[in-house]
């Protein structure tokens, strides 16, 4: 018999959910590089154009530790449509002035924005994705997140150059564009949380610091790999040496990143996460291998250098995927909302951190020892996920077993009590032979004892003891009175 499979696409809510990520993320991908060139323009330094992406990354993890107080009080619906909001209406205000504090203004408000909106798409991809297909639904929520940005983070300087940058910047306000979605999304995500699974059903939320616990390794890996991904995409145009080939490379390692995300969404439902995750990270120390060898020289090798990209591309995409589910799957249905946090807050660390940490090594060395020492990190971490292994997040809540181990206590227990009573009954009926066992009367499932019985345990049927000293007789009625 064969079985067949729910479709993810077809969910309750999930087109409504991929719709959402595409419009929001357009705008955000958009804006990425252009914001920074428009503060450029307005006369800032080098240093105020980093501020702007320091600012949009430090709302952004600011937004995420407050989307689960959000939800708690506005509910999915009004949440998501503030994230959209906050995402798009910022835009056409920033194209009106090229002044690095109103650049700054609007660029934190579209930080919020995009804090909220990540949190609760990777949330609502767990919550909406059918019985047994969780990787493929966070695939593709994935593969939803990256095509905007393979596509536009690469196209927008050179549209900005075509055009002009405040109508570049206008077209920003894409994610106004997904509020239609929000109200079927929210509706969708509070259908399932208010029938929850039976596993979440009986437990409780637990306390951040043991989901973190719970999440490190995953959490570990995904921090690694990110700082590897973030490295390569703020230095390939340095460290390439020529714009095509640094446009080339770029496309490569995204588009390579955004089928892997999806691939291995679906892998991750019939395979189990450890060799997965071991595989890609010697891929990755594989390609950042290539391209340390690459990079040494003034004019890196073509092939060398796309290879190692490629290499690479695959096990930051994968990677992400693959570390999501683990980290759900470990921390457990009802602390969804914190491991979408945890692990929003450690993709947007990872990055940051590997530019400044490739930043730093290329000051004091060189790039290429950037890269050797980030591969060696790679392969570590592979040795640390072999020994660590997969570890159950929780011991099964099974009864207590005897020393044999065969026979739950609690059963054990409540036959050793009914021998005991057995054997009380036994002795009473042996004391007082002429004891009329039928009058006797349950008052536990456990327990028996006879219904009325005088001093000598008779049941008021002996002639000494008079049944009216030994049972409550009923009084007659007013009417049979006088008979």
């Amino acid at each position: 018999m064969t079985r067949t499979k729910t479709s993810v696409i077809t969910a309750p809510g999930m087109r409504h959910l991929l719709l959402l990520v595409f419009f929001c993320l357009s705008g955000f991908a958009l804006l990425l590089p252009v914001s920074p060139q428009w503060a450029v323009h307005g006369g800032a330094d080098e240093f105020g154009a980093g501020l702007v992406t320091a600012t949009l990354m430090t709302t952004t993890v600011l937004a995420q530790l407050l989307v689960k107080t959000a939800l708690r009080r506005l509910g999915w619906p009004r949440t998501l449509a503030l994230g959209a909001l906050l995402l798009g209406l910022p835009a056409p205000a920033q194209a009106f002035s090229d002044s690095l504090w109103a650049i700054l203004l609007t660029t934190a408000l579209r930080g919020l924005g995009f804090g909220i909106i990540t949190v609760c798409g990777s949330t609502a991809a767990a919550i909406l994705a059918p019985p047994g297909r969780q990787g493929a639904a966070i695939g593709l929520y994935g593969l939803a997140l990256a095509l905007p940005q393979m596509v536009l983070t690469p196209a927008a300087p050179a549209l900005a150059a075509t055009l002009t940058l405040p109508v570049i910047i206008a077209c920003g306000a894409l994610p106004v564009l997904a509020l239609p979605f929000t109200r079927g999304l929210g509706h969708a995500v509070d259908a399932r949380t208010m029938t929850p699974a039976p596993e979440q059903a009986a437990a409780a939320a637990a306390p951040t610091t043991t989901v973190l616990r719970r999440i490190l390794l995953p959490l570990g890996t995904l921090l690694l790999v990110t700082s590897a991904g973030g490295a390569v995409l703020t230095f390939t145009p340095q460290f390439a040496g020529r714009p095509a080939l640094a446009v080339t490379a770029l496309f490569l390692f995204t588009a390579t990143a955004a089928g892997a995300r999806w691939v291995c969404g679906v892998l991750a439902d019939r395979f189990a996460p450890r060799p997965l995750t071991c595989i890609l990270l010697i891929t990755a120390c594989a390609g950042l291998a290539l391209i340390a060898v690459a990079v040494r020289s003034g004019q890196p090798p073509l092939g060398g250098l796309q290879a190692g990209l490629v290499l690479l591309g695959a096990a930051y995409g994968g990677l992400q995927s693959l570390t999501l589910v683990q980290a759900l799957a470990d921390a457990g249905a009802e602390n969804r909302q914190t491991t979408s946090v945890a692990w929003n807050i450690g993709y947007d660390s990872g990055t940051g951190l590997g530019s400044l940490l490739l930043g730093l090594a290329a000051q004091v060395a060189t790039f290429s020892t950037g890269f050797t020492a980030l591969s060696a990190a790679m392969a570590l971490a592979a040795a640390v996920v072999v020994t660590a292994g997969n570890r159950p997040r929780n011991k099964p809540t099974a009864p207590t077993t005897d020393r044999i181990g065969t026979t739950p206590r609690r059963s054990r227990d409540r036959g050793v009590r009914q021998i005991l009573l057995r054997g009380q009954r036994r002795r009473q009926r042996s004391a007082n032979p002429t004891t009329d066992t039928s009058a006797w009367r349950r008052i536990s499932p456990n327990k028996t004892v006879p219904a009325r019985t005088c001093e000598g345990g008779c049941l008021g049927q002996c002639p000494t003891h008079p049944a009216s000293q030994s049972r409550q007789v009923r009084p007659a009625a007013p009417w049979a009175r006088n008979q």
